[in-house]
């Protein structure tokens, strides 16, 4: 079974272990090795910590270098964790205990072992289960202290962003899948006139069909040479860079239902259909602008007034008042009241459950009855609705992660000596 200080990596953190307190603590060996601005390295984290690093060198069957040499580089790394920890500390980095708890149980599945198990072998390497829990959180404490602070540093350009797209890696991570539908009217390698013409025949009965609305894939299954003729011409899901190059451009520019122009190759006539497309830069997100109107009890008005007052202002709304000047006089709704009622688009279940229910039905145009909640009361108008295309929007988000990634572990190892550089060390 791995070691303990592989459990860490396995948390997918980059960190060794942080001090412990095992059996080997026993000799206590507290007296001073380094202060670290207002911390302190004890020798006996210096000693457990030397003991943990020769065990995973035994473990590995790798040489261990010259001691002075590997007790100098654990006391830096030592010191480099007491930095970040008290970082996280004036930062106020807090690790709930439910965070701890997911953690252990991911250790505990990527070693294979249950938790009673996990518990023993804990046991068996001298640590008690609070001695356990207190190392993760300090592991965890350090790499989201690490993550936000390293992320501040990190700058990139749009340029950088339009690079890393016209790049393969790029290209690949912006790869759309399309389904096709595919019809070939099969010519001889030179056709004669009668052969075009039963050819072109061909074409004009599948043209009628599909203006006639028949389905793509009966129509296939009619008149196409294909191989893949009975199964409704079907091509299955292909990448873009996947495509003959005979479709690649005449797909990139249809929308799905959309059927093509006969397209003609030596094979002969290839009419296709756009049945569906998918991938990170296909995304659309349904929106709806909304107009929000409030009503709350207070000091000066019960919950039964309240009732009154948004019965009365539904009424005014039906009979021709404008949504915009009752909502600037009467609304409750701090952030939409002086733009009068205006919540801007809105996703879809962006709203609470009981006011999202009463949005779904509203036609364009159409007011709401009072809707109470557990606040007050709502009168909600929907003004317009959109299909919102965000794929592109994703896909840049998705290129700033992958550069993100590989600027990140430069950028902290010039975040970890910076924040070394600036801090009071002694060594004793």
């Amino acid at each position: 079974m791995n070691t303990l200080s592989k459990w860490g990596i396995n948390l997918g953190l980059t960190l060794g272990l942080a001090c412990s307190y095992s059996v080997f603590a026993a000799q206590k060996l507290d007296s001073i090795v380094a202060i670290v601005n207002d911390g302190i390295v004890l020798q006996s984290d210096l000693t457990i910590r030397l003991l943990i690093v020769q065990r995973q060198f035994s473990n590995d069957n790798t040489k261990l270098p010259d001691l002075n040499v590997l007790t100098n580089q654990v006391l830096n790394q030592l010191i480099i964790e007491n930095l970040q920890l008290q970082l996280a500390t004036k930062k106020g980095v807090h690790i709930a205990d439910p965070t701890v708890d997911i953690a252990i149980e991911r250790i505990a599945k990527n070693n294979k072992i249950s938790a009673d198990k996990l518990e023993q072998a804990i046991a068996d390497n001298g640590e008690t289960m609070v001695q356990f829990r207190t190392r993760i959180r300090q592991e965890l404490t350090i790499k989201e202290i690490q993550v936000t602070s390293v992320n501040q540093r990190i700058r990139i350009s749009e340029h950088e962003v339009d690079r890393y797209l016209a790049s393969n890696q790029g290209q690949q991570l912006a790869d759309t899948e399309y389904e096709i539908g595919h019809i070939l009217i099969s010519l001889s390698a030179q056709p004669d006139a009668q052969e075009l013409e039963a050819a072109q025949q061909t074409l004009n009965a599948i043209n009628s069909a599909i203006e006639k609305g028949d389905e793509f894939g009966s129509i296939a299954a009619t008149h196409s040479d294909a191989l893949n003729a009975l199964k409704g011409g079907s091509l299955g899901w292909r990448k873009g860079s996947q495509l003959p190059e005979l479709f690649a451009e005449p797909i990139k520019a249809m929308v799905v239902g959309e059927v093509s122009s006969p397209i003609r190759n030596s094979s002969g006539f290839h009419v296709i259909t756009l049945i569906d497309k998918r991938g990170v830069s296909i995304q659309t997100v349904a929106q709806t602008k909304v107009n929000h109107l409030l009503i709350l009890p207070n000091e000066i008005r019960s919950p039964d007034q309240a009732e009154v007052l948004i019965n009365e202002l539904h009424q005014r709304l039906i009979n021709g008042a404008d949504f915009y000047d009752l909502a600037r006089a009467f609304s409750d709704d701090a952030n939409s009241a002086p733009s009068g009622g205006d919540l801007g688009w809105l996703n879809a279940n962006q709203l609470p459950a009981v006011l999202q229910t009463a949005l779904n039905v509203l036609a364009v145009e159409e007011l709401s009855q009072p809707i109470q909640s557990k606040n007050g009361w709502h009168l909600l108008q929907v003004v317009e609705r959109q299909t919102k295309d965000v794929g592109q929007a994703n896909l840049r988000f998705q290129a700033k992660q992958a550069i993100r990634k590989t600027k990140f572990p430069n950028e902290l190892e010039n975040w970890l000596s910076a924040i070394r550089n600036q801090a009071y060390i002694e060594i004793r």
